[in-house]
């Protein structure tokens, strides 16, 4: 996909896009510093009891597994490091932000993209423990971004969202184009960049419908953070969808087996990783 100065400025007339928080506004400009202080990023972060109280929530769940529990900003940003805590200040405040009326329920948008993350730390941790857990973190819960922001322009866009899941034939970035002119990838790549959010991860969110991603992708590209995220978002997404409504996927059978050559796994390990993470749940 192929993005300019056009297609944004067609993209963000009459969307809702949230500004960029004011306290990652902050701490990305402390961090830009050649003498970055994490301690002052830390009482950046403490300064919103909420934050902080979700970070380290966040942190200390099963899903990260820790070795040790993590009591405090400081400690968090000292152990994990400046990028880390910004990429879960950043996934605190997408939630936040989003907000309005919609077609659609946030609270159940936004847990199911919780689940989703917290699968994708978990299986992050067992195919490529070189990815930081926070940035698996925040590409599920960012990933889908532009759909809640679609529901709060587009009326009948739940109509959209249900013929999608009844006809496997068509995509839902398709289906989106064919009715508004556009989609949900295009809008929450615009509203990751506008964040200031990592490269890969706004590539992640443009791109996590491209089925055809992985053809030519090898693992041995060792710096190539886009595929090793899509692999496991995927796989996050179909476990996910099969614990919540028994099927599939509309991109599984399409990436599967791609995936597995390139995390060079198979069918009894993919099973295995969706048990154990179905036991922590």
């Amino acid at each position: 996909m192929q993005i300019n100065e056009n297609v944004i400025e067609h993209v963000i007339q009459g969307f809702h896009i949230p500004p960029k928080p004011a306290v990652l506004e902050e701490i990305q400009l402390l961090a830009k510093s050649q003498n970055a202080d994490p301690s002052e990023i830390a009482c950046c972060v403490a300064s919103d009891v909420g934050l902080s109280a979700a970070i380290l929530k966040t942190l200390n769940s099963p899903f990260y597994g820790m070795a040790r529990s993590i009591s405090d900003v400081k400690q968090a940003t000292v152990m994990l490091g400046i990028n880390s805590v910004m990429n879960l200040v950043a996934a605190y405040e997408i939630r936040k932000s989003m907000d309005g009326k919609a077609c659609i329920s946030f609270e159940r948008f936004w847990d199911h993209s919780a689940n989703i993350a917290n699968a994708m730390v978990f299986i992050g941790k067992r195919v490529n423990p070189t990815i930081p857990l926070e940035d698996l973190h925040i590409a599920g819960l960012f990933h889908d971004c532009g759909l809640p922001a679609m529901a709060m322009k587009f009326d009948d866009y739940v109509e959209v969202l249900k013929t999608a899941n009844e006809r496997h034939e068509i995509s839902l970035v398709d289906l989106e184009e064919n009715s508004y002119r556009t989609n949900h990838t295009v809008v929450g790549y615009y509203i990751a960049t506008s964040w200031g959010l990592p490269k890969e991860l706004c590539n992640l969110v443009l791109r996590h419908h491209e089925t055809s991603l992985l053809h030519k992708a090898s693992s041995l590209d060792a710096d190539n953070r886009l595929c090793w995220m899509f692999a496991v978002l995927k796989i996050a997404e179909n476990i996910s969808e099969n614990a919540r409504n028994g099927v599939d996927t509309r991109d599984w059978a399409f990436v599967k087996d791609d995936i597995y050559t390139f995390l060079g796994i198979n069918e009894d390990e993919y099973k295995n990783m969706e048990e154990d993470l179905n036991e922590v749940e």
